[in-house]
Formats: C-alpha cells, sequence, structure tokens
C-alpha cells in the first residue's frame, strides 16, 4: 500500500491502514526508542506511546517533510519522556561543573562494530547515556537539550563531558582486558599449552 494512501486511511480512523502502518514502521521506530531507553520493556513502551501519539496527531501531518521523518521525532520525544524521570533522579537542579579535561577518546579498537559501540555505550549511567545519545547520536544541541529536559545548558555540556570521560575510561578497560587476554593466549603458545 502507497504511503499517502496509508496516511489517509489512518487519518480516517481505518484499523487496516493503522496495522499496516505499525507493520511497516514499528521496526525502525522501536530501533529508535531502544537507543533512548535502554531497557527492552520501556522500549517498547515508548514504542506503543509513539503510535498512539502518532494516530492521534496525524491530522496535522500537513504532507510538508517526511512522514517517517515526523514519525522518528515522535519517537525520539516520547523515548525522552520515559528518560526524563531517570535524568531527575540522577541530576539535582543546578549547574554542574565541568571538569574534564576534554582528551581525545583513545583510538577505539578498529575492529568494533555497531554493535560493539551500542554495547559500550549501555553502560553509561542511564542520565550520561540520555545526553550522550541526544547530543552525538541524534544531533541536539545543548539549548535543545535543555529545554526538553528542563535543565541549563551547562548542566547539559558538563553531562556530555563526564559521558565522554565515562566512555574513555571503559574504553580502557576493555583495552586492558583484550591486550591481557592476547597475551595469556600468547604465554600458552610460548609454553606449548593449548591456546584454548
Amino acid at each position: 500500500m502507497q504511503l499517502e494512501k496509508l496516511i489517509l486511511g489512518c487519518k480516517a480512523g481505518d484499523k487496516s491502514c493503522q496495522e499496516s502502518l505499525v507493520r511497516t514502521y514499528a521496526p525502525r521506530l522501536l530501533a529508535i526508542c531502544r537507543r533512548y531507553t535502554k531497557d527492552p520493556e520501556s522500549a517498547s513502551d515508548a514504542l506503543q506511546e509513539t503510535f498512539i501519539n502518532i494516530f492521534k496527531y496525524v491530522d496535522g501531518f500537513s504532507g510538508k517533510g517526511s512522514f517517517e521523518g515526523w514519525m522518528k521525532r515522535i519517537a525520539v520525544n516520547c523515548s525522552i519522556s520515559f528518560q526524563k524521570k531517570y535524568f531527575s533522579k540522577y541530576h539535582k537542579p543546578g549547574v554542574l561543573e565541568d571538569n574534564s579535561n576534554h582528551s581525545e577518546i583513545p583510538d577505539v579498537h578498529s575492529r568494533m562494530n555497531k554493535e560493539d559501540i551500542l554495547k559500550l555505550l549501555e553502560k553509561l549511567p542511564k542520565s550520561l547515556y540520555l545526553i550522550f545519545n541526544m547530543s552525538v547520536v541524534e544531533g541536539y544541541s545543548h539549548k535543545e537539550i535543555s529545554e526538553i529536559l528542563g535543565i541549563t545548558e551547562s548542566t547539559s555540556r558538563a553531562s556530555l563531558s563526564r559521558a565522554r570521560v565515562k566512555l574513555i575510561e571503559l574504553l580502557e578497560v576493555q583495552k586492558r582486558t583484550e591486550n591481557s587476554r592476547i597475551k595469556n593466549i600468547n604465554l600458552r603458545f610460548s609454553t606449548g599449552l593449548n591456546p584454548m
């Protein structure tokens, strides 16, 4: 079914068009929700809220711009609203000082693929993950982040810096673990033991 017909059907409340839209776009929108919420249950809840809002506000879609982009924005906003409670839990109002040294992130193992990087990001505390994702992945400015989360721009900047410092620490741990594993394999080879 063509997208234009789907949109018109959704505007008319046609259940088959709504179901077709969900089947077509749920995987892509779930991936967005997953990036913001970090756990499968929250991502599913955010996705459900996303489709509720899509069907609720589809009459407001004028046809200008991308419909998929419009839906993605709704998914981001629904996911962020789920994460706001975590952010406010871990951050008190006020300004955080940016005490990081802005050092460069060390050479990430060139073998790391997208899934490896996402797993690494998931190790960040929820509040830092949210700011990092909004800024680096989605491209929000600190002004936009501050308005969406109800924090100051300097708190947003400081949280992003803290997220980067934490990622550097995680990368260093990963690097030490990998070096230790390689050293153990080399030791086993040199002593004639089975490397496995």
